[in-house]
């Protein structure tokens, strides 16, 4: 078995991860890269290969911020199982974390940072459960848990609507099918495209978001190259009565899922923001999608935790929890330690 990890395209990255079969999410996409170059990251694409057979694929990307430079791996990477040989995966994602490693050096990064869609757990027995031996490797490996919060949701709700709708509606939770019930009664309309009027409309509702939860929001420019990069597999949700606004949602879609990947509203006693997601369900549905992705929730049973509210929001509809392997880091310099120190601070400021 000879093994080599090189450079490959965007569109050699985007081919591959149309057809893998496996766990994915939209972060390991060829289009994901090209929006986050647009808006000035540097994005590495490489490949895994098995006797020139590409079997795998991972995008980097190059972050700068104030305490550190790093490169970031998120979700990923992408590795098919391998069928003769399954020891032969340990050898190929310790051969793959080395030539990560490598590249982390030659870029002269701080540190490297992997946020791999892998599940903690494999198995739940209810004795012991089977937990992942990847973070055996990740270990062995010299990568060590990050003090920072959930990265590119580890933590997430996912819903199957691969399945008739009134299916999909009698797993939900009581309150929220009777919500969505009542979206045609209350005159609510739901709109969705990705022209710059959508997103004139999003971009309202996100600033008084903002201005309500305190948080330092993204340019509006980078949406706009978002919507751009994406194309007709973004799409912006909005719902209004009587002509006024009041819950918007923006969702990216690949060949199995739907993503809700940003949300904005202004207060309304009515179910606007269950709406534009209803709406977004069944319009995943009718372009194949098999799931609808929520991104990221809170533990549920962390009632303190900022994100508790939206959380129990999104359990609502129904679906299960996913938990995969929390991001570890790779310290190369000096510099790594401190990050981990106001990493850690930072997490327990905002009380994640």
């Amino acid at each position: 078995m000879k093994v080599e990890i090189k450079q490959i395209t965007a569109s050699e990255l985007q081919t591959f991860y149309k057809n893998f079969e496996n766990e994915k999410t939209f972060l390991q996409s060829g289009t994901y890269g090209q929006w986050r170059e647009s808006i000035g990251e540097t994005i590495f694409y490489y490949g895994v290969f098995e006797d020139q057979k590409l079997i795998g694929t991972a995008l980097f990307q190059k972050i700068k911020s104030r305490f550190k430079t790093y490169l970031h791996c998120p979700h990923g990477p992408l590795i098919g199982l391998h069928r003769h040989n399954p020891q032969a995966k340990d050898t190929i994602w310790e051969m793959f974390l080395s030539a990560y490693k490598k590249l982390g050096k030659t870029e002269k990064c701080d540190l490297i940072r992997i946020s791999p869609i892998q599940r903690e757990i494999l198995i739940q027995n209810q004795d012991k459960p089977i937990i992942n031996p990847l973070k055996k490797t990740l270990h062995k490996c010299r990568f060590t848990p990050a003090a920072t919060h959930l990265i590119n949701p580890e933590l997430t709700w996912v819903l199957d609507i691969d399945r008739p709708l009134e299916d999909v509606l009698k797993t939900m939770k009581k309150s929220t099918r009777y919500e969505i019930n009542r979206i045609e009664k209350c005159g609510i309309k739901v709109s969705h495209g990705n022209a710059d009027t959508d997103l004139d409309v999003f971009w309202e509702l996100h600033s008084e978001t903002v201005k309500r939860q305190g948080f330092v929001p993204f340019p509006r420019s980078q949406t706009e190259k978002q919507l751009k990069a994406f194309g007709d597999n973004c799409f912006i949700f909005n719902a209004e009565i009587e002509q006024k606004n009041y819950s918007s949602s923006i969702i990216i879609f690949d060949d199995n899922a739907g993503y809700y990947h940003q949300g904005a509203s202004t207060y309304c006693k009515l179910p606007c923001s269950h709406a534009t997601l209803w709406e977004a369900i069944k319009f995943a549905q009718e372009r194949g999608c098999k799931e609808f992705n929520f991104w990221g929730v809170s533990p549920e049973e962390n009632k303190k935790h900022p994100w508790h509210g939206l959380s129990k929001f999104k359990r609502g509809f129904g679906g299960v929890e996913r938990e995969y392997i929390h991001v570890h880091d790779f310290e190369i310099t000096p510099k790594a330690k401190l990050n981990r120190l106001i990493e850690w601070h930072r997490k327990r400021k905002r009380k994640y």
